[in-house]
């Protein structure tokens, strides 16, 4: 069974709530939120009141898959203090997964050294206390500069003899030079044979306004991007049923609309 959902907000006074009722009404099977700003070192703790409430109505939603992505500053690969406040954040958001009971945390390595990256993905779980639950995914990336994580095989040794897994995202598959949009299959077994399936429980379904290999990040609406019915044979392919799909897509009402209609109308053509 596919799950799929947006990332949403937890702006507002319902905080972290808010986005399991903003779920239910938009009849998503999964969600994904930032547990605090993405553009700020700041945090915040979360109440006892707040994480209550936030477990009692995902419970009675029928516990759908819950992501948090991690800050976007931050920077694995670095040195010094910005590879220490990247470090704590991360372990932040871990610990806030572990008291929501969320069961994933997806992070973009950032740039620079591939063993700084793998040295502070296992120390951030260190810290956080994590054994079981949460995940932490480590995310492809689009490539450019010195960016980790562009291509798979930077993937599996990041991830090898770790309890770590890996988070697909296919525009910026696409945008490494992954052709998505071509030979979707072809691309997961790639995946497949240098990570293995069973390791990418998480896939961010996003178009690419980017052209192949272009290494822009900038997501499109699904079948308004280069990558189109590519994206389709990604979800309906079978050796990814019963993983999380995500849309990292602008959102408005009208925007919502147009990409749950096409999701739901590829899900319902593979239906038997």
């Amino acid at each position: 069974m596919v799950r799929y959902g947006f990332h949403l907000s937890i702006a507002g006074k319902k905080g972290v709530a808010g986005a399991v009722e903003e779920a239910q009404a938009l009849g998503l099977s999964a969600f994904q939120i930032f547990a605090k700003s993405p553009r700020s070192w700041k945090t915040r703790a979360l109440s006892p009141s707040e994480v209550e409430t936030f477990r009692a109505l995902r419970e009675m939603a029928g516990e759908p898959p819950g992501v948090i992505h991690a800050s976007y500053l931050v920077n694995l690969g670095a040195e010094g203090e910005l590879w220490e406040k990247s470090v704590m954040s991360l372990a932040d958001d871990l610990e806030k997964a572990r008291l929501l009971g969320l069961e994933y945390v997806v992070v973009h390595p950032g740039s620079g050294d591939p063993k700084r990256v793998k040295e502070g993905l296992l120390k951030a779980l260190h810290l956080a206390g994590v054994r079981e639950r949460p995940t932490l995914l480590v995310e492809n990336t689009a490539g450019g500069g010195e960016k980790v994580g562009a291509r798979f095989e930077e993937l599996a040794w990041l991830i090898e003899d770790t309890p770590l897994g890996v988070c697909l995202d296919t525009c910026h598959a696409y945008a490494a030079g992954y052709d998505v949009k071509g030979d979707p299959k072809g691309v997961l077994s790639e995946l497949n044979r240098l990570v293995g399936l069973e390791r990418v429980p998480v896939v961010h379904l996003n178009d690419s306004v980017g052209g192949l290999a272009s290494r822009i990040d900038h997501h499109a609406h699904l079948l308004q991007g280069q990558i189109g019915e590519g994206l389709k044979g990604v979800l309906l392919d079978p050796r990814l049923r019963e993983r999380v799909f995500i849309l990292e897509t602008p959102r408005s009402p009208e925007e919502d609309a147009w990409n749950l209609r096409i999701l739901r109308t590829w899900l319902e053509e593979a239906s038997p």
